[in-house]
């Protein structure tokens, strides 16, 4: 499993290489990577959510699920506590950081290239969490204003979205027709590329200089792609679950910053360089101690 990962690392980086490349030649822009990442966000990233979801009904898979999300809050909790005592009051950008991964773009390419598609069922659930405690505790931290914090945007948020009729699926004794099927496989098939071509771009567009003589950078990089996998890993052992469901949080917890780092911190007033800095760094970063972390939780786990 261990050159399986590390194989997938790769084919994601190569993809990265291209979007940095498109982005050095001109092919796309500052307004263009925003383009994608909208479409990544309201269509790519949604339609894997579904499709994992659009499955028959199977009681076993319904309880594993809601250990999933237990286990899920439990680490962003555990995630929220290191990164206050690990980044303090005054780095929110930090803190937001360790406390947030890319599930998305980087963890669900991993699940389905390691663990294979059926398992995204249960990176799904993490979403589910994952989004309320994103728009929630997550704004809160990075705006430091609790009239942030908006309901609306929790139940508007295209990933809850797709988890609720993805569920309706799930539970209906119903299969979608083979066009939908086809629609929602040929969408779902643009999520990885479409990520990591993102990923590449931003990265082709930021000032690397300027982020790595940021000193709280390394602090935060390795409590999000050390310590917290590290620490989730004794907490996993509880987890009365099968290896692969387990592996599936693993992946989750050692994925780098949420790419909405950035695009928060210049939200609300805060460094976004550094924000920027953090989502790059920690996926440069993970490429090498992903495969470290995660074989020696393979070993335990």
């Amino acid at each position: 499993m261990v050159l399986i990962l590390i194989k997938q690392i790769l084919v994601m980086l190569a993809m990265m290489a291209v979007g940095v490349i498109l982005f050095k030649v001109g092919q796309i822009d500052e307004k263009g990577i925003g383009q994608l990442s909208n479409l990544a966000l309201y269509v790519a990233t949604p339609c894997v959510v579904i499709q994992s979801l659009a499955i028959d009904f199977d009681p076993e898979r319904l309880t594993l699920g809601g250990l999933t999300i237990a286990f899920c809050a439990a680490i962003l909790l555990v995630s929220a506590i290191i990164a206050r005592f690990g980044c303090g009051r005054a780095d929110r950008v930090g803190a937001f950081a360790v406390v947030f991964s890319n599930s998305g773009f980087v963890g669900i390419p991993l699940i389905q290239g390691i663990l294979g598609d059926e398992y995204v069922f249960y990176v799904t659930m993490t979403m589910v969490i994952g989004t309320v405690v994103f728009w929630t505790y997550g704004t809160y931290l990075m705006s430091g204003d609790k009239n942030e914090v908006s309901v609306k945007k929790i139940l508007t948020n295209p990933n809850l979205i797709a988890v609720v009729i993805g569920l309706i699926l799930f539970f209906a004794p119903v299969h979608l027709p083979y066009i939908a099927t086809k629609v929602l496989q040929g969408m779902a098939n643009m999520n990885t590329g479409l990520g990591m071509i993102i990923l590449g771009a931003t990265l082709g567009a930021s000032n690397i200089g300027l982020m790595i003589t940021d000193r709280r950078l390394y602090k935060a990089i390795a409590l999000r792609l050390v310590v917290v996998p590290l620490v989730c890993i004794p907490l996993l052992m509880l987890m009365p679950a099968p290896f692969e469901v387990r592996m599936v949080l693993m992946i989750v917890a050692a994925a780098p910053a949420a790419s909405a780092t950035s695009m928060l911190a210049l939200k609300y007033g805060a460094d976004y360089s550094y924000g920027t800095g953090l989502a790059i760094g920690t996926t440069i970063i993970s490429m090498v101690t992903m495969p470290a972390v995660l074989a020696l939780a393979m070993q335990i786990l």
